[in-house]
């Protein structure tokens, strides 16, 4: 038994604060887990200043689901539906109201001379004109508009208002009291639930989306009905259910795979104790770090964490190759022939985890500690505890194992003759594949989708039915309500001059500023001094003197027939600024459509600090794009400072053939991903930064110990151990986590190849 000496002690104690640390962070430590993906990735600094009106306006719609129900008996579907959602906890039926044109009317009568639709606008000034409108809204009696607002408003620009001002606004129809929209000649009833759960709490989610899809699932085959529905629950759940599956499987694909390496190679299951333990540790540590100095742990974080056994292997794959020794002193002189590329190996690999742990994409920082504390702890315990351990080093690699690793080096040994012809041949085939398919990056975010087929076609359909494929959201901020109108008047104002034919909803026409009701006041009243309503008022028999302006405010519609749907468009909020005041601003929203907004338009939009669009996909897609292009600046400027200490210490000739063997793997990578998948994203990049790491700590090895059989066993282990566990994503539904896999597959490959190249002999 050896005795335990200070190192050991301390150790010992370490290891045990670190598992106190990360017990109380996990029991009391105030952290979640997410698995919305949007919610990871970068803001864009173009619209930073508009997250909280982002927040304000739409965050409840991800607490909310739409159903669309048609067929010959959809309206008793419907009904049943409704039963059955109120009976299930944590979700609430939320019928579409309909207001009574009665209270409509009575709301409006007040302010019945300060509204006028474009029609009355434009024939202000022509008595003929106006006695044509209003005589074409007499003979239709039947219209409710007409009907309820003739007597208290008898000059119609009332009724004429409130007719196109609704029908601009909603194409939705009401069939028997509930809400309903017709799509080439099909009605679809539409429904709304609310959620009382967060929609990106995993373990509910998945929960509710089970009840919800069997209840739905009951709906279609009692009423033979079509039913379609749409909500971020269902893509948080499956996207749960998914990243679960793919951590148990790849996990325990990553496991067999290194069991088997061990047991076929040292023929003993002492050295996967050994590994398992190291494993165990070095994700001890990688949590902790995580828990330390995050507040959520999201589920993908999990599915690349997965990479860390493969790296971690490697350090124990050196120890145990080393380890293979009859006494003590041999033992620990192996252990400190691999200590010092061990070291410098596991600095550079930080070194390259370092650069996004600052990163605006919360998921790569994640990953980024998780691996360097990993590392870290793997490190310690290597190079601490392993080769102190007495039965460990009586372990020997299995004779074909070495005699495999031998004939390797004899192999790459007869290569080093032709090592000009091999750099020559790789640059040239780098050269014309790039001729004929340059490297390019695609930072379209929507590539990045998980969610499966059946679920995105649900999405489109519903999305098909309420028209939302073809249109654009602007919103709009400003210091108080009336502010708020005058800019949207503004805005729209100026979509209307530049395309006509875009067609705009919003709340402005029920509404309308206090200076614009000023200015249709003003209209009516001297058209009316000067007798442009007498034939008008002939027509329908009655009188109508005009008092003194009343104003609409925005506090007398928000307790309107139509306060729905000012809860709809308009939101108050508190700015990031106002946290000391306390004071508020306000919002809303335009929806657009009929053809895509002008480069100038969008351009306009940009300039006004008043205005943004709300595009999410696409400010994620620039955000990703921004910063692609600063990862590459890092990965550059740091690959280029490893160059510099590999060549500082190993000399010109050692540290130019490592560069070239490192950033051609790198390369060789990106190119055959492109070849593969057709384009390649930010997490291919991403892919280099752990394949330079790996590259690095292969060439390390070759220069601080040559080309022998131990060195090369050592890294064909590490190879295919990291092949196996990094190989396994490249079968993940994520695409982001594929794209990863298959470009660090690559990678391990080729530089697997190429660091032989590196070693030049030392006389």
């Amino acid at each position: 038994m050896r005795v335990c000496n200070k190192l050991h002690i301390l150790y010992w104690l370490q290891l045990f604060a670190v598992l106190l640390l990360g017990v109380y962070l996990l029991f009391f430590g105030q952290w979640h887990v997410e698995t919305n993906l949007l919610s990871i990735l970068p803001n864009s600094s173009q619209h930073e200043s508009f997250k909280s009106v982002e927040t304000a306006l739409f965050q409840q719609k991800t607490q909310q689901l739409v159903v669309l129900v048609t067929g010959d008996d959809a309206l008793p579907a419907y009904k049943a539906l409704a039963t059955s959602i109120n009976e299930t906890a944590q979700v609430e039926f939320l019928p579409t109201p309909e207001p009574a044109m009665s209270d409509i009317a009575a709301f409006y009568l007040p302010y019945r001379h300060n509204v006028l639709s474009q029609n009355y606008v434009e024939n202000i000034a022509d008595s003929q004109a106006l006695s044509q409108l209003a005589s074409n809204q007499v003979i239709q009696l039947a219209n409710p508009f007409v009907s309820e607002t003739i007597a208290t408003a008898p000059r119609l620009n009332l009724a004429d208002y409130l007719q196109g001002s609704l029908l601009n606004l909603s194409d939705i129809e009401f069939y028997q009291g509930v809400a309903a929209i017709n799509v080439q000649q099909q009605r679809y009833l539409i429904m709304h639930l609310q959620l009382s759960l967060d929609g990106f709490d995993l373990n509910a989610s998945q929960l509710m989306a089970v009840r919800l899809k069997q209840l739905f699932s009951d709906i279609r085959d009692d009423f033979d009905v079509e039913l379609n529905y749409s909500g971020i629950l269902f893509h948080t759940a499956e996207s749960t259910a998914q990243a679960k599956a793919e951590i148990s499987s790849f996990g325990v694909f990553s496991v067999i795979a290194v069991i088997l390496l061990i047991v076929v190679v040292f023929r003993s299951l002492l050295p996967l104790s050994a590994a398992l333990v190291v494993l165990s540790i070095a994700c001890l540590y990688g949590f902790v770090g995580i828990l330390l100095f995050f507040d959520n742990l999201h589920l993908l974080t999990l599915v690349f964490a997965v990479t860390l056994v493969g790296v971690v292997v490697d350090y124990c794959f050196h120890a145990f190759v080393y380890a293979g020794t009859q006494n003590d002193q041999l033992a620990q002189k192996d252990n400190r022939t691999i200590a010092k590329p061990l070291i410098l190996g596991f600095i550079t690999t930080a070194m390259g985890y370092i650069v996004l742990i600052f990163s605006p994409l919360s998921l790569l920082s994640q990953v980024a500690v998780f691996m360097i504390f990993g590392l870290l702890g793997a490190l310690i315990t290597v190079l601490t505890l392993l080769p102190y351990l007495a039965r460990l080093v009586n372990i020997k690699p299995a004779p074909r194992a070495m005699l495999f690793s031998q004939r390797g080096v004899t192999f790459f040994n007869k290569v080093q003759h032709y090592k000009s012809a091999v750099i020559t041949l790789l640059l040239l085939l780098l050269s014309v594949t790039y001729f004929f398919s340059p490297i390019q990056f695609n930072d379209d975010v929507r590539l990045l989708n998980s969610s499966p087929k059946w679920l995105l076609e649900q999405e489109a359909k519903a999305a098909q039915i309420l028209a939302y494929n073809d249109s654009q959201r602007v919103i709009i901020k400003a210091e108080s309500p009336q502010q708020l109108l005058e800019i949207q008047e503004q805005v729209i104002a100026r979509f209307r001059s530049t395309q006509p034919a875009l067609k705009v909803k919003g709340i402005y026409e029920l509404l309308p500023s206090i200076k614009q009701q000023k200015q249709y006041y003003d209209l009516l009243a001297d058209a009316d001094k000067l007798g442009h309503f007498q034939n008008v008022l002939a027509i329908t028999g009655l009188s109508d003197p005009i008092g003194t302006f009343t104003p609409l405010t925005y506090d007398e519609f928000a307790q309107s027939p139509f306060a729905f749907i000012a809860e709809l468009y308009m939101a108050s909020y508190k700015p990031a600024s106002s946290v000391i005041t306390g004071s508020e601003e306000f919002a809303l929203w335009l929806e657009l459509s009929k053809e895509p907004l002008s480069d100038a338009n969008l351009l306009w939009l940009a300039q006004n600090i008043h205005t943004a669009l709300y595009d999410p996909a696409s400010e994620v897609s620039y955000a990703l794009s921004e910063y692609r292009q600063g990862i590459l600046i890092l990965l550059m400027s740091a690959f280029v400072v490893v160059m510099m200490i590999l060549v500082i210490k190993y000399g010109l000739t050692a540290g130019t053939l490592s560069a070239i063997a490192t950033i051609g793997s790198a390369l060789l990578a990106l190119t055959i991903s492109q070849l593969i998948s057709n384009h390649l994203n930010i997490f291919n990049l991403l892919a280099v930064l752990l394949i330079i790491a790996l590259a690095i700590d292969y060439v390390i090895f070759y220069q601080e110990q040559g080309l022998q059989a131990k060195t090369f066993l050592a890294i064909s282990l590490s190879a295919l151990s990291s092949a196996a566990v990094f190989g396994i994503l490249v079968f993940s539904a994520t695409p982001a986590v594929s794209s990863f896999g298959l470009t660090v597959m690559i990678g391990i490959i080729s530089i697997f190849i190429l660091a032989p190249m590196s070693v030049v002999r030392r006389k």
